[in-house]
């Protein structure tokens, strides 16, 4: 039940301290507070919005502490390759040696400014063309460059110009309409794009019936929260029905899980359907790469750089216990970057 601290105390003074204390906005923390209550579903009524409040404003805590050390957590973190994006490139032309093609994807600073962050995208874009990387996919957050077309211009004529594909990253429920505004400017201008479909929206299914119209790839992931105003849906059952959706239908599908429940009946569908697809997977977590050689299928694997940060949802322990494990292992044993990390 709600402490007696939070049903004593209003709460928008509760939220204007946090946000005072952090530097952000009362709306974003409303905004966190309702996406990690569509997270937990039930348990959000026993938590109480105060409990809500401040779990944000421990997370922005935990951010803060991150852009303080952000050199010394991503140079020991295993989920991003290191800070610079040399690094990233480094641990892709790896992977190339092992017969898998990559996504490459920048994770900015918490505060981090719009020019900044279109400006380390295209730093990848050269980078990776300067490797000689084949195949290679950017993954970016239009939302974290302000949507800002003069912005995302310059990077879409690097793109074209090295041949490489831009993926527009799902964040989170607010910023779909406006990401996927943007992605169809990108293509209406020759860009080489492609778009991620959380399978716990429902609206992903509109989604990919747009997507499918514009003839281009998608990746399917389960997603981190509902959708407002959407049922409680299992995210298992949900990818699988989504990629059920797309077979036959798609021109190109990224089986992007590491839960071999739903990887495999979805990788079965799109290929018993004839439809082009590929096994996503990020680096650091436990791979599922012996199914792909099982089913005949290329794997893609994301590569990250910049921030460090968790690749998976805290919440879905409750539903995958597996999780824990994973957390713990990466309490427990850290890796230096491909490249030599950040010094």
């Amino acid at each position: 039940m709600p402490s007696s601290a939070d049903t004593g105390q209003p709460q928008a003074e509760l939220i204007q301290r946090i946000a005072e204390r952090w530097g952000v906005s009362p709306a974003r923390v409303r905004e966190s507070a309702a996406r990690r209550a569509g997270r937990l579903f039930g348990l959000a009524g026993a938590l109480g919005p105060g409990l809500l409040a401040r779990s944000v404003g421990v997370s922005l805590a935990i951010q803060a502490a991150e852009h303080r050390f952000a050199e010394f957590l991503a140079a020991g973190s295993r989920h991003v390759s290191g800070v610079r994006i040399e690094d990233a490139v480094a641990t892709a032309l790896q992977e190339a040696t092992r017969g898998c093609t990559s996504t490459i994807g920048y994770w900015p600073q918490p505060d981090e400014g719009a020019d900044s962050v279109a400006a380390h995208c295209i730093e990848a874009v050269e980078a990776t063309a300067r490797a000689g990387l084949q195949a290679t996919t950017l993954s970016i957050k239009v939302d974290r460059m302000g949507y800002a077309q003069p912005l995302l211009a310059p990077l879409i004529e690097a793109a074209r110009t090295h041949g490489l594909r831009l993926h527009f990253d799902a964040q989170g429920h607010e910023t779909a309409d406006p990401t996927h505004e943007l992605l169809a400017w990108a293509h209406a201008r020759g860009a080489e794009v492609s778009a991620t479909l959380p399978a716990r929206w429902r609206r992903s299914f509109e989604d990919a019936e747009r997507f499918i119209g514009m003839g281009i790839p998608v990746r399917l992931v389960k997603g981190q929260g509902a959708y407002p105003g959407d049922l409680k849906v299992d995210p298992r059952r949900a990818f699988i029905a989504l990629a059920g959706h797309l077979a036959g239908r798609a021109a190109h599908v990224g089986v992007a899980t590491h839960d071999r429940r739903a990887a495999e009946p979805a990788l079965a569908a799109l290929q018993a359907a004839g439809t082009p697809c590929a096994l996503e997977q990020l680096r650091s977590l436990p791979r599922l790469d012996a199914l792909a050689r099982e089913r005949g299928v290329p794997v893609r694997v994301y590569v990250a750089c910049g921030r460090w940060g968790l690749p998976y949802a805290v919440g879905e322990v409750l539903r995958r216990p597996g999780i824990a494990g994973w957390i713990l292992r990466d309490l427990l044993l850290r890796h230096r970057p491909a490249a030599g990390g950040a010094r």
